[in-house]
C-alpha cells in the first residue's frame, strides 16, 4: 500500500504571498521517497514564506521496487521512471525539482555540478533535508543512469543477459535476490537458479515464520538454495562473457554458472554531509547520526535534518519507513519556521516503524509481514491478491508526482 500522508491543520500564522525570489528555501538533497513524502506534506503545511527545492541528479524518479521483475519481463519498464516535471504543478509557488548533482554543502548553500536557471551553480537554504539514500549493486539500483533513456537501456541489457544465460547465480538473499530468483524461474523455468545467502535465515529482521514460508516458496519454484555461506567474488568482479565458470564459496562448495548477479547490501551515500559535519557520521556504518527529532546530531546545524536509507535509525530500510521519517522532518521544519526559538522538546520525535514488508514472488505469489492491531502476521498470496499488479503498484508513483500513468504519459 502507498504510505499515507496524514493531514494536519496549518498552525502557522497567515503570511502575505512572497515572490519566488524572496522566498526562503527548504532544500532536499535526493529525489527518492524522502523527497516525495516531503513534497506532499510541504504542499499542505509549508508557509508561503518558504518553498521546497529538490536537488536530484536523475531526470526521473526511479521506482526501484519493481526492478527485479523489470530485469526479467520485457515491455513495461518505461512505467518505472516517473518525470518530476509536474511534482509542483498543483502548487507552483511551493517549490520545484531541479536536475543537478549536489557537490558540496556549506552552512548557507548547496553547490551544484552545473548552472541551473534561476539559481546558478548554488542553491541557498534555510533548512535542509539530507535524503541521499544508499547505493546498491545493479540491477537493484541504477544510480549512475541520470536519464530515462540510459536507465531503460541498462534494464534491457539485464533482460538480455538473463535471457541468454542457462545457469544464474544470485549472490545475496535479501528482498531483491529473493524476488529476482522467483521471477527468473517463473518466466524461464528451463534455467537453473542458484541463490547464495550469507545468513542461515532469510529476512532476519522479520519473524522466523516468514523465513520458513520463503524457503517453501523458493523450493516450490525450484530455486537451489545455499544459506550460511558466501560466494567468493574475484578481484575486479565477474565478467559478463557467459562462459560457464565455477564459483567457490567460503565453505568450499562449487557452483557452476554462466551469469552472476550481485544482490548484496547497501552503501550509505553520506560523504557529502561528512565534509560539512564529520561528527554526524557513524564511523562504523557510515550512516548519518540523528536526534529523535531527526535533526543531525551536530548542534552547530539544528536546521539540517536527515531521513531514509542514509539515516542511522532503528527502522528497517524500506520506502515506507523513509516516507514517515520525511513527513516528520517537514513538520518539524514548519514548526521551526513558525517559532524560530522553539525548544527541542516541542518538536515531534521519531517512532520506529513496525517491521512490515511485502515481497512479490512472480505474478501471483507473495509473502508479507503485516501489523494487524498489535500482532505481526505472516500472510501469503490469498490475502495479498488485491496488492498484486504487473508493475508492482508503480502507478502510484505517477500519481504522487502529478502525472497519472497512461499509455500517453508512460514515455514522458
Amino acid at each position: 500500500m502507498a504510505p499515507s500522508v496524514a493531514e494536519i491543520p496549518d498552525t502557522t500564522s497567515p503570511a502575505k504571498e512572497v515572490s519566488p525570489v524572496q522566498k526562503k528555501n527548504v532544500v532536499i538533497i535526493g529525489g527518492s521517497c524522502v523527497a516525495i513524502s516531503s513534497i506532499l506534506t510541504g504542499k499542505k503545511i509549508l508557509p508561503s514564506t518558504h518553498r521546497i527545492i529538490v536537488i536530484e541528479r536523475h531526470s526521473h524518479f526511479h521506482y526501484m521496487f519493481a526492478f527485479p521483475r523489470a530485469c526479467v519481463i520485457q515491455g513495461w519498464e518505461n512505467e518505472l521512471f516517473v518525470p518530476y516535471t509536474k511534482a509542483f504543478a498543483d502548487a507552483p509557488d511551493k517549490g520545484q525539482v531541479i536536475q543537478a548533482l549536489a557537490t558540496n554543502i556549506t552552512k548557507t548553500h548547496v553547490e551544484l555540478d552545473r548552472a541551473v536557471e534561476g539559481f546558478g551553480n548554488k542553491v541557498e537554504y534555510e533548512y535542509l533535508i539530507y535524503g541521499t539514500g544508499a547505493r546498491h549493486p545493479e540491477p537493484a539500483n541504477l544510480n549512475d543512469h541520470d536519464t530515462k533513456e540510459s536507465a531503460l537501456k541498462r534494464l534491457k541489457e539485464n533482460q538480455e543477459k538473463i535471457k541468454k544465460a542457462t545457469k544464474v547465480l544470485l549472490i545475496g538473499g535479501g528482498a531483491v535476490g529473493l524476488e529476482l530468483a522467483v521471477e527468473i524461474r517463473e518466466h524461464f523455468p528451463e534455467k537453473e537458479v542458484i541463490l547464495v545467502h550469507s545468513r542461515e535465515q532469510y529476512m532476519l529482521s522479520y519473524k522466523y515464520s516468514m523465513h520458513q514460508e520463503i524457503v517453501k516458496l523458493l523450493t516450490k519454484f525450484g530455486v537451489r538454495q545455499i544459506t550460511g555461506d558466501r560466494a567468493i567474488i574475484p578481484e575486479g568482479g565477474f565478467v559478463d562473457d557467459f562462459k560457464m565458470i565455477k564459483v567457490t564459496t567460503k565453505n568450499g562448495q562449487e557452483v557452476e554458472c554462466d551469469l552472476q548477479i550481485l544482490c548484496t547490501g547497501m552503501t550509505p551515500q553520506s560523504d557529502l554531509l561528512a565534509k560539512l559535519s564529520p561528527s554526524s557520521i557513524n564511523p562504523t556504518n557510515r550512516l548519518v547520526k540523528t536526534k529523535p527529532t531527526l535533526q543531525i546530531t551536530d548542534d552547530e546545524f539544528p536546521n539540517i535534518y536527515t531521513a531514509g536509507d542514509v539515516a542511522d535509525l532503528e527502522d528497517i530500510k524500506t520506502g515506507g519507513a523513509a516516507w514517515g521519517q520525511a513527513d516528520l522532518c517537514m513538520r518539524n521544519i514548519c514548526k521551526m519556521i513558525a517559532n524560530p526559538k522553539i525548544q527541542a522538546k516541542d518538536l515531534g520525535t521519531h517512532t520506529p516503524m513496525a517491521p512490515q514488508i511485502m515481497l512479490y514472488f512472480g505474478l501471483a505469489k507473495g509473502i508479507a509481514q503485516l501489523k494487524i492491531f498489535r500482532l505481526f502476521v505472516i500472510t501469503a498470496d490469498f490475502i495479498l491478491k488485491r496488492f498484486f499488479s504487473y508493475n508492482i503498484m508503480a502507478s502510484r508513483a505517477w500519481t504522487w508526482l502529478g502525472t497519472p500513468l497512461s499509455k500517453e504519459t508512460a514515455d514522458l
